[in-house]
């Protein structure tokens, strides 16, 4: 009987020690083939084959899961295997934003974001970050394109969140309003985008606001000017002013003004055209504002003033009319 627990014993010694070297045997094929998986994801991320990269690194971290942390070299190979499945995530949505396929390469941007929060990699959750307003904006612009503004604005709006300060995501925004007639949405996202490229520098973000905003206003006035429709002509123009000016607009607000019974401010935007064009135009091209000049100060009940306008507009197709002006109406010295 002795002898039977004795043999019984080394029996059961002899079968753990047999299961202890098993189960080392086991994991060390599991971490070969942990770190095969691993190296086939650099392989195919090399390759640029990022759905391959991506599983074969997932593959390797399931298999590193399963082992012990305490095994040597386990631990390290999961946090690898993290780090790069994070990565591809980020590397092909950029791939996939260069290729225009948008729609995917949010997918994976956002697929960045969930793992970055997962594994602690805030760099690539911060590259990723950056990178999703740019797939909206481009959204953004091809909707545009197609002609839908609606869908447009409503992802230029997405960029912006992503990116308050992204000045050219309100530009679009400004010009696709302008398509749908919204002038005061426009005109918003227009101040928005030159506050924003003045702050940070960016020049090529204010003048493109303001050369947009000045077109919209300026056709829109010269449109209502040519309709012989005054009043409604004065506002858009002098919303004009606020973004560039040039003698022409400061002319047309001359005539607006004129024809509404405002001759103060004719004669203010008359002088200004007058004040650019001289030392530039000839005696005969300042002609025609030194008689619409005086037309104005004949208005205001102002002789002298429109008498010197009228003898300065004595030059050319208005030589004829200034000197009757001069001689008969207003008879002056």
């Amino acid at each position: 009987m002795v002898m039977d627990w004795k043999l019984k014993s080394a029996f059961f010694l002899l079968v753990g020690f047999f299961m202890i070297g098993l189960s080392a045997n086991i994991n060390a094929q599991d971490l070969n083939e942990a770190k095969r998986a691993i190296k086939k994801g650099d392989q195919e991320k090399r390759a640029e084959n990022y759905e391959e990269a991506i599983a074969a690194f997932e593959n390797c971290i399931q298999i590193t899961e399963q082992l012990s942390s305490d095994e040597p070299g386990v631990t390290e190979l999961k946090v690898a295997a993290q780090k790069k499945v994070t990565k591809s995530h980020l590397d092909y949505a950029n791939d996939l934003l260069k290729q225009e396929k948008h729609d995917q390469a949010l997918k994976h941007y956002q697929k960045t974001l969930e793992l970055a929060d997962k594994y602690d990699q805030s760099s690539y959750a911060e590259k990723a970050n950056t990178n999703i307003p740019k797939v909206y904006y481009a959204k953004g612009k091809n909707h545009s394109s197609e002609g839908k503004y609606e869908e447009a604005i409503g992802f230029f709006q997405q960029a912006i969140e992503g990116d308050p300060d992204y000045g050219w995501a309100y530009i679009r925004m400004a010009q696709a309003h302008m398509q749908l007639g919204n002038t005061d949405r426009m005109e918003e996202a227009v101040k928005q985008a030159m506050e924003i490229g003045e702050q940070s520098g960016q020049s090529n973000v204010v003048n493109t606001a303001r050369t947009l905003a000045y077109k919209v206003f300026y056709n829109e006035g010269a449109k209502a000017l040519k309709a012989k429709n005054y009043q409604k002509a004065i506002d858009p123009l002098e919303k004009a002013t606020q973004y560039n000016g040039n003698e022409t607009l400061n002319h047309y607000l001359a005539i607006s003004y004129s024809q509404t019974g405002n001759f103060e401010k004719a004669v203010e935007q008359e002088q200004m055209v007058i004040d650019a064009k001289k030392g530039e135009g000839s005696q005969a091209e300042l002609a025609k504002y030194y008689y619409n000049l005086g037309t104005f100060y004949e208005a205001l009940d102002q002789k002298a003033n429109a008498c010197e306008a009228y003898k300065n507009a004595t030059y050319g197709d208005y030589k004829a009319n200034a000197e009757y002006k001069i001689k008969h109406t207003l008879k002056c010295n």
